[in-house]
């Protein structure tokens, strides 16, 4: 029987790339998120999946040589999970004014970690849609799955994973002694931004797996998202979707030619990895750290996104992800 670690809600949203006006195929998403909610938790994870999709999983085996990493990328309240899955709007000095569509919902169900045969797992099964179409396809998502699934020490460097690092306490680090990998036997090895873990996939079939599901996921509810407003074709009926919200700027104080923060407070009061980039939002690239802490202040950012963006390295950056990059250093 299966040992539960944790269960809660999960939700899957796939990214469009950069001012796509059509989403075909893999090639047209920029990346996956996966968010997971705990049962009885007040804060929501929300992540990255290497590849833009989920490990495949060959029927009839049981275990796949595909792995795939998957990294938190932010954890906060779910509504701020959900501001941050909104479209954003930023100026850049090569290609001007560009716009990065809302994240596309495309799978609501409920999901299970827990330890069977010495390895813990990720289960999940949907809900939404009933039967997954071209765009869970695509995404490598499907209407119910397992994997192996391992932890990232944070203190040892593994080729093709992410170099950021979470700042775990060191009750948490302690549990990794000098092992590269090991088991979730504490949900909080989940919590701290840029915490990595490893997916190896297992099942296409929870019966082999031995454990029980249960319970129903409202992820517009959930995520404070108003349903009307959002892309659900992918979500109800697995059609691949476009992005269709218009990105909501607000003209910072100072410079009033560069572009806003996205949703106000809410959006940029997070010294998460994603309230950075929103308190960055209209900075002109390349730029240097002086610029960075200036569109910080111009976008009214908080105090402590502020005191996060003074501790970059004092050195040009010339994308979003090499200041992100650079958070990793600090972090």
């Amino acid at each position: 029987m299966a040992d539960y670690v944790e269960t809660g809600d999960i939700y899957f949203f796939y990214r469009p790339k950069v001012n796509a006006e059509n989403v075909q195929s893999l090639d047209d998403v920029q990346r996956l998120h996966v968010v997971l909610i705990p049962d009885d938790a007040q804060n929501a994870r929300l992540f990255v999946v290497g590849k833009k999709r989920m490990p495949e999983i060959v029927k009839g085996k049981s275990k796949s040589t595909q792995r795939e990493w998957m990294m938190n990328d932010m954890t906060g309240k779910p509504k701020d999970i959900g501001e941050a899955l909104a479209p954003m709007e930023y100026e850049t000095k090569t290609r001007g004014e560009q716009e990065q569509g809302e994240a596309i919902p495309a799978g609501e169900g409920r999901y299970a970690i827990f330890e069977r045969d010495s390895s813990s797992r990720l289960a999940y099964r949907l809900s939404s849609p009933e039967k997954p179409g071209k765009a869970q396809n695509e995404l490598g998502i499907l209407s119910e799955a397992s994997y192996v699934i391992s932890v990232r020490n944070p203190a040892i460097d593994v080729p093709g994973f992410p170099h950021s690092k979470p700042n775990y306490p060191k009750r948490l680090q302690e549990k990794f002694a000098d092992k590269r990998w090991i088991d979730i036997d504490d949900g909080k090895l989940l919590d701290y931004e840029n915490a990595q873990f490893l997916m190896i996939g297992a099942h296409d079939d929870l019966s082999e797996e031995g454990v029980r599901i249960s319970g129903k996921a409202n992820l517009f509810k959930t995520l404070g998202l108003k349903k009307r407003e959002w892309p659900t074709d992918a979500l109800e009926a697995g059609k691949l979707a476009e992005p269709q919200m218009q990105a909501e700027i607000t003209e910072p104080k100072g410079d009033r030619s560069k572009g806003g923060e996205r949703g106000g407070k809410a959006a940029s009061g997070t010294a998460s990895a994603a309230g950075v980039t929103k308190a960055l939002k209209g900075v002109d690239f390349p730029c240097t750290k002086t610029d960075l802490v200036k569109q910080a202040k111009a976008n009214q950012a908080a105090e402590e996104v502020i005191e996060v963006v003074n501790e970059l390295p004092g050195r040009r950056y010339a994308t979003m992800a090499d200041v992100q990059r650079a958070l990793g250093e600090i972090r």
